[in-house]
């Protein structure tokens, strides 16, 4: 759809079209620069590989160097999200299925950032075209480096992240690494046929890293509420492998796995003599957010169960899958107070959360989570019928529809 005259004028007059060229222009550079790197990595593996004598494969990696130059600009521009297909998709990343007979596999197995870092975290497979793929390792680009963080929580409320140039100022600091050019499969290794459905290894974490830092929130009251008006602001959703312990990635050629080992083959088969290190996997998201302070919040566990059920209520109350919204907790007003975050799931929002703000619609999320919890499914604590989800599996000991229900009703008349 062309825009008007009036959208230009006013695209043009606040910043925002010089912001969306902008922002395509530094897309298309990291992507022309990320298939120079395929196609370069690809060229002197095959040199050498035909130095030592390795003829059948040098004619893989040959059909391979071909398939990347001749593939149609207009898909692949697509295929990277520089241009839209079926939407406009942003933070999207690609495991990439090198076949070990150099011939194109007809597999795009694309992802949002969020779901890609647990679904091709080290030993992550996927199924597709009848085949099981494995991710190998994080992509890596010649002459550009992944973001690196230092993290460091005890919990929600004090989520602290900082530069990795940055000195670490908190003991037990821990690193998180954005996999931003996507995740590759092994070179010379074929898919398997799959014995069953592949099974998700690992979950994500939200995080609010916080407002801008020029930003002021507008905070009022409904129903004894506090609502800090809808605004930009920064998650941080991060994959941590199981129970905390992290992945093991090697800088140099991308390498990952669960446990550390003296030494690794890089994802083109070859031995790599780079450093594992410790890290999680992350994703940044800057979007739409709503805090929600309500009174009385005795701990964070009392706040996740408040959180998830006014999350539901949300959903069904703006009737949009419960997936378009996500929910975590932070510092309120007073950093010692925990708050609910409530945020659009789609980078830069998508005027869901904002409705929160009518006071209308404010009373029908409250009433909608508050029926969530009174007790129709049948639950001690809690279950898939009133709070738990795949994706709050960290919670799951702790939520508590009762003491959810203790909070909701000073807000209503349930």
């Amino acid at each position: 759809m062309v825009p008007d005259d009036m959208h230009v004028r006013e695209g043009i007059a606040d910043g925002s079209w010089i912001d969306k060229v902008a922002g395509a222009q530094s897309r298309l550079a990291e992507v022309e620069a990320e298939v120079c790197a395929d196609y370069v990595e690809m060229e002197a593996l095959r040199k050498r590989l035909f130095s030592d004598g390795k003829d059948n494969q040098v004619r893989r990696i040959g059909l391979r160097m071909k398939t990347i130059a001749d593939e149609r600009t207009l898909n692949f521009l697509s295929r990277k999200a520089v241009i839209p297909k079926y939407g406009f998709p942003v933070d999207v990343v690609e495991l990439d299925t090198r076949p070990s007979d150099g011939k194109p596999t007809g597999v795009a197995l694309q992802r949002d950032l969020s779901q890609a870092i647990a679904e091709y975290a080290p030993g992550g497979k996927v199924v597709a075209n009848k085949l099981e793929w494995e991710s190998y390792g994080v992509k890596v680009v010649s002459g550009k480096a992944w973001p690196v963080r230092h993290y460091a929580y005890d919990n929600a409320r004090d989520f602290k992240q900082w530069d990795e140039e940055d000195t670490p100022v908190q003991t037990g600091a821990r690193k998180y690494l954005v996999p931003e050019f996507g995740f590759v499969t092994p070179l010379f290794k074929k898919p398997s046929e799959p014995r069953g459905r592949a099974q998700r290894l690992y979950t994500t974490r939200p995080f609010f890293r916080g407002f801008g830092e020029d930003a002021t929130p507008e905070v009022k009251v409904l129903r004894g509420v506090q609502v800090t008006k809808a605004m930009p602001g920064t998650l941080v959703i991060l994959c941590e492998g199981r129970n905390r312990q992290g992945f093991y990635i090697c800088r140099s050629c991308g390498g990952h796995m669960t446990n550390r080992k003296a030494t690794h083959k890089s994802p083109s088969d070859s031995k790599c003599n780079g450093t594992l290190e410790r890290f999680s996997l992350g994703h940044e998201l800057v979007t739409d957010v709503v805090r929600l302070q309500f009174p009385e919040l005795q701990d964070e566990w009392q706040a996740y169960s408040v959180a998830y059920a006014v999350l539901l209520g949300a959903a069904e109350a703006l009737d949009v899958p419960n997936t378009d919204l996500n929910v975590t907790i932070a510092g309120g007003i007073d950093p010692a107070e925990a708050a609910i975050v409530l945020y659009d799931s789609v980078p830069g929002g998508a005027g869901l959360v904002a409705q929160l703000e009518r006071e209308r619609v404010f009373d029908e999320v409250l009433r909608n989570a508050g029926e969530r919890v009174r007790g129709n499914c049948g639950c001690d604590a809690s279950c898939y019928g009133c709070l738990r989800s795949y994706r709050n599996q960290f919670a799951h000991p702790y939520l508590d529809r009762n003491r959810a229900l203790d909070v909701l009703r000073q807000a209503t008349d349930i």
